[in-house]
């Protein structure tokens, strides 16, 4: 077979088993997995420095809330005057007016406690029973390199081929879910970020003619939980199938289930990119063709690559 042969030349096996202990060597398990608690310090940091800003960013938002709701109730009050209007008439707008400026009111209190909830209660639904943060996705590569590090034994007597496999999937494992977890940190950090700057929006719901902006920001809320939600979920999925690909016995020591370990990182990667992204579209009504386009090119791709391992095997 072309991929067997190419997999047990002397030069490739040499070039491979020196890189192999070289990584091996620079992601012990016991000091990477320290490293995964670096991203839950820095989620923590974003998270004490975003409630620094929140007391600044609800004081400016009533502010100028209350400007707003001055201003609408001025207007009114002069179109009511020129028109010279009933008492009836002032009557009916002074309680349109109330309603209006109460219920907007209530959102800027009340909003951000629920766009917050709106969040965590979409995060939990997307961990499922577990835990999940980018310390775990992290860890959870370093889990499959662990194992895939098992089957790493370069010699005469030894199968290369395995060998140079695992140590492709354990380096592309080890990439790959690094990769999502810094994906994983920037949805956080966004959702930190962009719940505390938008709240400003809030303030805009004391106007008729700019409620349609803390109206977004409900709307924006529910999409970062719905882009975490699905982040998760893939980043869960992924790491479990991996995982127990790689620790399961059954599947047998061939080099072609480490080279299938390797693509599916690659694959939990991309979706990771993407349709995290995409969701978040489809709530907010923006435009999703770009990335559904990326997807199936990148289908086409994978189901390129699959005949042609397919052909190579013979």
């Amino acid at each position: 077979m072309v991929t067997a042969s190419f997999l047990t030349r002397p030069s490739t096996v040499l070039v491979i088993a020196v890189a192999a202990t070289v990584f091996l060597c620079a992601v012990d398990p016991a000091i990477a997995a320290a490293d995964g608690g670096v991203l839950t310090t820095v989620e923590n940091q974003v998270v004490t420095a975003a409630k620094g800003w929140e007391k600044t960013v609800t004081d400016a938002a009533k502010s100028l809330f209350w400007i707003l709701a001055g201003i609408e109730v001025g207007i009114a009050a002069v179109w009511l005057a020129i028109q010279a209007a009933t008492i009836e008439a002032w009557f009916a707008e002074l309680v349109r007016r109330i309603m209006f400026i109460g219920f907007f009111a209530f959102v800027l209190t009340e909003g951000p406690s629920f766009a917050k909830a709106v969040v965590d209660s979409l995060f939990q639904i997307g961990g499922g029973s577990g835990s999940a943060s980018p310390a775990n996705v992290f860890n959870a590569g370093l889990t499959v390199a662990s194992a895939m590090s098992q089957k790493i034994s370069f010699g005469v007597f030894q199968d290369n081929a395995l060998a140079l496999s695992a140590s492709l999937a354990m380096i592309v494992s080890v990439i790959a879910f690094s990769l999502v977890a810094a994906i994983f940190l920037a949805v956080l950090v966004e959702m930190y970020v962009g719940l505390l700057a938008g709240m400003i929006m809030l303030g805009l719901g004391g106007s008729s003619f700019t409620k349609d902006f803390a109206i977004r920001y409900l709307v924006y809320a529910f999409s970062v939980g719905m882009k975490l939600m699905s982040l998760v979920m893939i980043a869960k999925i992924g790491s479990d199938v991996l995982i127990g690909l790689a620790q399961d016995t059954s599947v047998g020591n061939q080099y072609q289930t480490a080279l299938a370990i390797a693509g599916i990182a690659v694959v939990v990667f991309i979706l990771a990119m993407y349709v995290p992204a995409i969701v978040q579209g489809v709530v907010q009504g923006a435009s999703v063709s770009g990335g559904m386009e990326v997807i199936r090119h990148g289908a086409q791709a994978a189901s390129f690559a699959a005949g042609g391992t397919a052909l190579a095997m013979g």
